[in-house]
């Protein structure tokens, strides 16, 4: 089975359109997704809506987790908790709803367990090999069978543990998880990337032979600038789309 993973879509309708162009080319027979579809960007309820009707389940984001109501958004910084707050005056009840409604982890096809930011805490950002070994050691990491997906730093890439308790780094392209390894790996992000490459971010995962394949689709940046912009919110997220930063 390929089944794709999508995260941090944050709002980006532009972004997520070309990527679900790309995803009808490719045909996965599965979509998840980990989480922060809302926030950032000015178009929440289009891209919970085509969650909605395109994914097979996902995971709650701490953006989600504010914009449908369960949590504040009080750890925030002012413009990423203003945005969230944005994202939840403007959606519907049903996706209020749906956000709601989706868990904090979630263990899919191939073994492989979905979370938002670190398997132990959601809100924690696994971004080198030390927050990444810790993770790798937990009790998450033995009873996923499978890679550990993981969003919420909006880098595409992971970490592997080796047999012999090594921990690398899986830069992205294509990677195969080899019996006995655990790996945590992140798609990237659909809708702001923090690589330095802005192009929309996912990865495609072959639940058969552990193949692991990262996919980078351009996408028309200015036009989801010009509606940040339009929306009032803060013109930082404008300029990251632009620089993806």
């Amino acid at each position: 089975m390929n089944v794709a993973i999508l995260s941090d879509i944050h709002s980006n309708f532009d972004a997520l359109s070309a990527v679900g162009a790309e995803l009808v080319r490719r045909g996965p027979d599965r979509i998840y997704h980990l989480g922060d579809l809302a926030g950032y960007n000015a178009e929440p309820e289009a891209c919970i809506r085509w969650a909605m009707e395109n994914a097979a389940g996902g995971v709650c984001g701490n953006h989600d987790a504010v914009a449908c109501g369960r949590t504040r958004g009080r750890n925030f910084h002012a413009a990423a908790r203003k945005a969230a707050l944005w994202s939840r005056d403007r959606i519907s009840p049903e996706c209020r709803d749906y956000l709601s409604r989706l868990p904090v982890q979630r263990f899919v096809e191939g073994g492989a367990l979905l979370v938002h930011g670190a398997p132990s805490e959601p809100g924690r950002y696994v971004d080198s090999i030390g927050p990444a070994a810790q993770e790798l050691s937990s009790l998450f990491a033995a009873v996923a069978t499978g890679p550990i997906f993981f969003g919420h730093t909006h880098a595409a890439g992971g970490f592997v543990r080796r047999v012999d308790g090594r921990v690398d780094a899986v830069p992205a392209g294509e990677f195969r998880l080899l019996p006995g390894e655990r790996a945590l790996l992140n798609p990237g992000s659909v809708g702001q990337p923090r690589d330095r490459d802005r192009d929309a971010s996912f990865l495609l995962f072959d639940t058969v032979d552990g193949k692991v394949t990262w996919v980078r689709v351009p996408y028309d940046v200015e036009a989801a600038r010009r509606k940040v912009l339009e929306a009032g919110l803060p013109r930082e997220f404008a300029d990251r789309l632009r620089d993806g930063t």
